[in-house]
């Protein structure tokens, strides 16, 4: 037996090939929920999601280089595109769960705000702006009729943020100062 021949079926998990396709796989299954997220993907992230799968082959030696993501882009109908719609993400409660938490509070807060005058019951809160760079290109299938990507804050392509709070009595007056937060981004200087 021919040592190219013994070394391919010592390798645990099967032979060369078979191993290879499991991370072009895991890859492609990887990237399908990076889209289906609408997160973007580049060349590294297609690199990290191949060499995890190929750590799982401990006696196997495997290299994502950049002519295997080539490849592989090539054999999934892979390639990068410009991002045309930024779309935000939105947070889903189960509304059983919510109706049941909103039902509760106010059954509290009726019974212990009877027990004081509207004008010693405050209520604060932040509310929050937050801006930050978007890339414009993302890995997706060839001939895609829109690509879409996501972001916090779709409109904007500043990385700062700042947040005000007030403070409200129940009777519906402002007390006291409203606080204004401001967030800038920092860059350090290296010398």
């Amino acid at each position: 037996m021919s040592k190219r021949i013994k070394k391919n079926l010592d390798l645990s998990g099967g032979t060369r090939q078979e191993i290879i396709n499991d991370i072009c796989q895991h890859t492609l299954e990887c990237f399908v929920s990076a889209r289906d997220a609408l997160l973007p993907v580049h060349d590294h992230d297609i690199k990290m999601f191949a060499l995890q799968k190929a750590l799982e082959y401990p006696n196997f030696r495997f290299v994502a280089s950049d002519r295997w993501i080539l490849e592989w882009k090539k054999q999934c109908g892979i390639t990068s595109r410009k991002i045309q719609k930024i779309v935000s993400f939105k947070l889903i409660r189960n509304n059983e769960d919510l109706v049941d938490a909103v039902t509760k509070f106010r059954e509290e807060f009726k019974h212990k705000s009877s027990l004081y005058h509207p004008s010693f019951i405050y209520n604060t809160d932040q509310t929050g702006f937050r801006y930050e760079v978007v890339g414009n290109r993302t890995l997706s299938y060839k001939g895609e009729r829109r690509t879409l990507g996501s972001a916090l804050s779709p409109k904007n392509k500043m990385t700062h943020s700042y947040t005000v709070q007030y403070t409200i009595s129940a009777n519906g007056n402002i007390v006291g100062d409203v606080f204004i937060y401001l967030q800038v981004k920092f860059q350090s200087i290296v010398e």
